[in-house]
């Protein structure tokens, strides 16, 4: 639509054809009309008045007074936003009305302060535009309920004057057609006058008998025979059989009824010829006179005309049948098409170009291009400069440039800054002369393409860094232990050189096996085959042992380590050795980018539902773009002060993974180089209440704890299972599924009270589960718990429209969710 279209496109286009039918734009001024708007102006104290009418793109004035102006722009029009109201629009002041109060007629000359408006309409319902009122002051009280009636009144006056101009409008069209027409009809008259004192057409006068009494000349050139074998006879015997054709019936019935007839009639002569005549017969005196001519080859014109139409509407069908497929396949095609004309203007867009820019303008012409925003991006030594207008690859096409290609980054024009990469290819249009009457582009996000191309280049030259550090650390101890070999293999070995290279053998195996190890545990990882033993720690314990592990390297390096575990209790439930082998991977690291005589702090904190293990140094810092990639596979800063600790760039990827399993997370800060590290890592810790419970658990014959029926499902078993030992450390009952199919056929017969619900599951989602079990009998009371990633208010949302009665964020608060079962079970009937 138009941005100065007061109505819908299709609504506007069927107003403005109804105000054309009336025939009143620029028309000269009228006195009637005159009348009234100086009446108006009189009766409402008005400086301006005008009667509008709202044409396509301007206001035009029928009459007006103050103003000066027969029309002006539809973009600065007032009046416009009268035809959005039943009858009339008031506007008191229009410096206070955020609709005009940045209009140019407010702003600028003459400076409008208060606007009346009222709509005049057609019968139909129509608006064509208003008589308005406008004064320099503003009206505060708008017009009086006497002003409005007069307003209203002479609105109507000025329609009745509007519907009179098309009557008479009108009138005067019809009795020009009725001039035409007699116009014609005098002219066939005279015509038919020529023709007949001429003779030039077959004539022949019957008398009440049919018998031919004249024949002229014009008729003769039809027979092969002179008058005199012709006159005196019969009609029907001297034309046999023509008494049982069209044209004895039409003959017989002039006769008798006296009417004239006009007709056309095929006839075959007895010696085989035929012909195709056209007959008018007219009643004279007590017989008929009939005139007739060959219309032979007018027949064979028409019929040929006829096969001709036939033929151009069914080329006209198949050009159109083959224009609404190349417009459905321009639809349907992966790539933005854009048309334009020999000027430059966008005559057809498809729906990919619009996914692509957005909703873009549709330029006028080439220098419009300024418009749309685009940067090389071809690698040249244009890269990353904005393309100037003649530089567009539609641009260059409209200039004859055969096959312009380009690889430019463009920007949306819905979302400023959300930028595209596209290969542009355009060609130019040409007709049958050579001349280029248009062009065509089309456009390939090829986004996605560079991004995994770069992807894949970093990925490759990982793996190329990655393969080169492993043939390195495996050479490092195969050096001693090549260098021992041979000694051992020597012919004079003591016992004591037997145990020292016995001794470094060993411990070279030792490092190239936790090397190899290290590779596993990370294949082990990303394919999801990492069983956890699962058990209720002390998480202090875990970090005791880490501290041991990496004793050797501290000292090695003499730092300073400073470990604060602090008073309270920190259970969780995990797999010792794995979080003993991520916080020795966090010291172990700490130790590798600490300069000598360094200092490592460790610490830990315990919060409501959560610990944290706070690992910090001094050492070589980590920049921002380091950050960003550190848990990432084979991402390794700088090496170290010792050559031989720098490993393959696989333990913090291990570290965030194996924390993952947990439902912990761990994150990484640092200000800068040389200004040390801090990683915090985050662990669900079980809840006093709960280890007080298995600690203290009461004996069978007791009060026992309240026990529910509980159903988990989640994909990741890991995730499942340790959730399941947590519950069922408080006597719940429960059930896992990993699957939705799994827990549709499984649950039901479990009757579960509650339901945790993992939302990111594979085939059916978790929201669709939801609904599944809400519509089955057995799980429909159930309390549905939904576990996610994502805990945005709207996400709260969906999840109450699906069914669920709660919403976790992972990783789950253990303590919160251990309250909310417990409620549930209080408030359970007994």
């Amino acid at each position: 639509m138009p941005m100065n279209a007061p109505f819908p496109a299709r609504t506007e286009r069927e107003r403005l054809a109804v105000l054309d039918a009336y025939g009143i734009l620029d028309t000269p001024p009228e006195r009637a009309f005159d009348d009234i708007v100086t009446l108006v102006g009189q009766l409402l104290e008005a400086p301006i008045v005008a009667v509008n009418l709202l044409a396509e793109s301007r206001q035009w004035f029928k009459s007006e007074i103050g103003l000066g102006m027969r029309e002006m722009p539809l973009d600065d029009s007032i009046c416009k936003f009268v035809l959005h109201e039943s009858d009339r629009m008031i506007v008191p002041d229009t410096r206070l009305d955020a609709r005009f109060a940045a209009n140019p007629l407010v702003t600028g000359a003459p400076g409008l302060r208060f606007y009346a408006g009222e709509l005049l309409t057609t019968p139909e319902g129509v608006a064509l535009g208003t008589l308005c009122v406008l004064d320099l002051e503003p009206r505060p009280q708008g017009l009086s309920p006497q002003q409005q009636l007069v307003l209203t009144t002479m609105a109507r006056q000025v329609m009745s004057l509007i519907e009179l101009h098309k009557a008479v409008r009108l009138q005067h069209a019809l009795l020009q057609q009725q001039r035409a027409v007699e116009g014609q009809l005098r002219r066939e008259r005279d015509r038919c006058q020529r023709l007949f004192d001429g003779m030039g057409e077959g004539f022949i006068l019957l008398d009440e008998r049919f018998h031919v009494q004249q024949i002229n000349a014009g008729a003769l050139q039809l027979e092969d025979r002179p008058a005199e074998d012709i006159l005196g006879r019969c009609q029907w015997e001297v034309w046999p059989g023509t008494e049982q054709l069209e044209v004895g019936r039409q003959y017989k019935r002039a006769m008798a009824e006296r009417i004239a007839v006009d007709f056309e009639q095929h006839y075959v002569f007895p010696d085989g010829r035929t012909c195709w005549t056209e007959i008018r017969v007219t009643p004279i005196d007590d017989g008929l006179a009939v005139f007739y001519r060959d219309i032979t080859e007018r027949k064979k014109a028409e019929q040929a005309l006829r096969d001709s139409q036939q033929q151009a509407i069914d080329i006209a069908g198949q050009a159109e049948r083959e224009r609404q497929r190349v417009d459905a396949l321009l639809q349907v095609v992966p790539a933005g098409i854009i048309v334009a004309d020999a000027g430059g203007a966008l005559v057809h867009v498809n729906a990919e170009n619009r996914r692509i820019w957005g909703s873009h303008p549709m330029s006028t012409d080439v220098d419009a291009y300024v418009e749309w925003k685009g940067w090389w991006a071809d690698g040249s030594d244009k890269h990353g400069r904005r393309l100037a207008i003649e530089e567009w690859a539609m641009a260059r096409a409209l200039a004859g440039e055969a096959a312009p290609r380009q690889v430019i980054e463009i920007e949306s024009f819905d979302v400023p800054g959300a930028r595209r990469i596209m290969l542009n290819s355009g060609a130019p249009i040409r007709n049958d002369a050579g001349e280029i009457t248009g062009a065509v582009v089309a456009q390939m996000d090829i986004t996605d393409r560079v991004k995994a191309e770069d992807a894949l280049r970093q990925a490759d030259q990982k793996k190329d860094e990655f393969l080169a550090m492993l043939a390195h650390e495996l050479r490092n101890p195969l050096a001693p232990i090549t260098s021992a070999a041979a000694i051992l293999s020597g012919h004079a070995v003591d016992a004591a050189t037997v145990r020292r290279t016995s001794a470094i053998i060993a411990r070279q195996a030792k490092h190239m096996t936790g090397l190899i190890d290290d590779l596993l545990d990370v294949s082990r990882v990303t394919r999801g085959r990492v069983d956890l033993a699962i058990t209720e720690l002390d998480i202090k314990d875990v970090i005791a042992d880490a501290v041991e592990q990496v004793r050797p390297l501290v000292e090695k390096h003499q730092h300073r380590l400073l470990v604060r575990l602090g008073p309270r209790p920190a259970i969780v439930l995990g797999d010792r050795k794995r979080l003993v082998q991520v916080t020795t991977n966090l010291l172990s690291n700490a130790a590798k980018y600490t300069p000598n005589g360094g200092t490592i702090d460790v610490w830990l904190e315990v919060e409501a539902a959560s610990l944290v293990i706070t690992v910090r140094d001094n050492g070589i810092g980590m920049t921002e773009e380091l950050i960003a990639d550190a848990f990432e596979l084979f991402s390794q800063g700088k090496r170290g002060l010792d050559r031989s600790q720098g490993g393959l760039g696989i333990g913090l990827a291990l570290v965030k993974s194996l924390l993952h399993l947990h439902g912990g997370t761990v994150d990484v800060r640092s200000d800068g180089a040389d200004r040390g590290t801090s990683f915090r890592v985050r662990l669900p810790v079980l809840a006093p209440d709960a280890q007080a419970a298995v600690a203290n658990a009461p004996p069978a014959a007791g009060a026992a704890a309240p026990r529910l029926r509980i159903g988990i499902v989640d994909d990741n078993e890991d995730a499942a299972a340790t959730l399941s030992m947590f519950l069922q450390a408080f006597d719940h009952e429960v059930s896992t599924a990993h699957s939705a199919r799994h827990a549709l056929q499984h649950l039901p017969a479990f009757a579960p009270d509650v339901c945790l619900l993992d939302i990111g599951l594979p085939g059916m989602n978790g929201f669709e589960l939801a609904r599944a079990l809400r519509a089955a009998p057995a799980t429909r009371e159930a309390v549905l718990i939904a576990i996610t990633g994502y805990a945005q208010e709207s996400d709260r949302e969906q999840a109450r429209g699906a069914g669920f009665d709660e919403l976790f964020a992972k990783p789950v608060d253990l303590a919160a969710l251990n309250a909310l079962l417990t409620q549930v079970a209080q408030d359970r009937p007994r």
